[in-house]
């Protein structure tokens, strides 16, 4: 069970945010580097997995490309977080590079993820990124096995789903409810403005024209069907890291009504050992309690405002209770950790403890 945080948070809360206060401007600089570098070397090691002769050649390729599309497409929490104003054309240039490919827009997610840092929503079942998974292990058994079904399913969704959505209306009112987001609870109901209506239709054309040729090429037989095998392998490898990751991001054993920012701090988990976590939760992520108590800092000042937090408060502080003892143990204590009776500690917020305003919207 979580333990309520300390009555002095309030004043923790403040100097945590004096301690990283000049911490939340991104560097545009950073953000293109790793989509070209990260990007460029995910399409080059896929298309070494695709036309590699030597099955050794083919097995070093495709782990490599895993490793790298999982970077790439973990670029689209990022993306939640900035607004597009703040560094020009780079929401366009992730989805032409990596959301088309991963079958991802990201307004897929943009406009979701918002919900699970709402005080009202977070472990809720209007999360999108919150199910009661401690102690079940056949529900996260179930969890990890849905990464084998999601690459074909967006497939059909996307290159038959759309184009018939739009001559039939309670087909595509059923596809912006409940398959138009990126979530891994499956019973998230998706309410989508006229904007986002927009965005997806014109990213589901792009999806189409890059998508329909070289599959009905493969299809008719010009193509071989090894391309696509390798995708699959690939699309469903990446989800499977990316849903072990997150296993690791929270306790999971919440069950009920609204969370406060405290709570979902005290929920979340930091995991910032070395370069081994950078491999399964990069850009940042492995610090995910941290990004629960500021959303808004950059991947690229993660590390550094961790560390500022760990050196900086006193020892008695709330925020060293975030520190999770690697992936391995955090798993473990998910599988048996017996859920909640209460959904969280702090469930209403007094106005001494609320986010400072230059901390994350929400």
């Amino acid at each position: 069970m979580t333990a309520p945080l300390p009555s002095g948070a309030a004043a923790d809360i403040r100097a945590a945010h004096l301690l990283v206060k000049d911490l939340f401007a991104p560097d545009p600089r950073r953000y293109w580097a790793e989509l070209v570098l990260t990007g460029g070397a995910a399409w080059a090691a896929f298309l070494a997995a695709v036309a590699a002769g030597s099955p050794a050649v083919v097995a070093c390729a495709w782990g490599l490309a895993v490793a790298l599309w999982y970077r790439a497409a973990a670029m689209v929490h990022e993306l939640t977080h900035r607004r597009p104003e703040e560094i020009p054309g780079f929401h366009l240039a992730w989805n032409l590079v990596v959301g088309v490919a991963w079958l991802l827009p990201s307004v897929m997610y943009e406009g979701v993820h918002g919900a699970h840092h709402k005080k009202t929503t977070y472990g809720t079942a209007a999360d999108p990124e919150y199910l009661p998974l401690a102690g079940r292990r056949g529900a996260v058994l179930w969890y990890l096995a849905q990464s084998l079904l999601i690459g074909p399913i967006a497939l059909v969704r996307f290159l038959v789903g759309a184009p018939l959505s739009w001559v039939v209306p309670p087909l595509r009112r059923l596809l912006v409810r409940s398959a138009s987001s990126y979530v891994i609870n499956i019973g998230f109901v998706r309410r989508m403005s006229r904007g986002e209506r927009r965005r997806l239709v014109r990213w589901e054309c792009v999806i189409l024209i890059a998508w329909w040729p070289p599959v009905a090429l493969t299809l008719s037989g010009e193509l071989s069907w090894h391309w696509l095998a390798v995708w699959y392998a690939t699309y469903s490898a990446v989800l499977l890291v990316n849903r072990v990751r997150m296993l690791a991001a929270h306790q999971f054993a919440l069950t009920g009504g609204p969370t406060d920012h405290l709570g979902q701090f005290a929920d979340s988990i930091d995991t910032p050992s070395g370069w081994w976590a950078e491999l399964w939760a990069p850009l940042g992520m492995r610090y995910h309690a941290l990004h629960h108590l500021f959303p808004n800092l950059p991947f690229h000042n993660m590390r550094r405002a961790y560390r500022r937090l760990v050196g900086g408060l006193p020892a008695d502080s709330f925020y060293h209770r975030s520190r999770g003892r690697g992936l391995l143990r955090s798993l473990g204590r998910l599988l048996t950790r017996p859920r909640h009776a209460e959904p969280a500690p702090h469930r209403h917020t007094p106005e001494a403890v609320r986010e400072p305003a230059n901390s994350p919207g929400h």
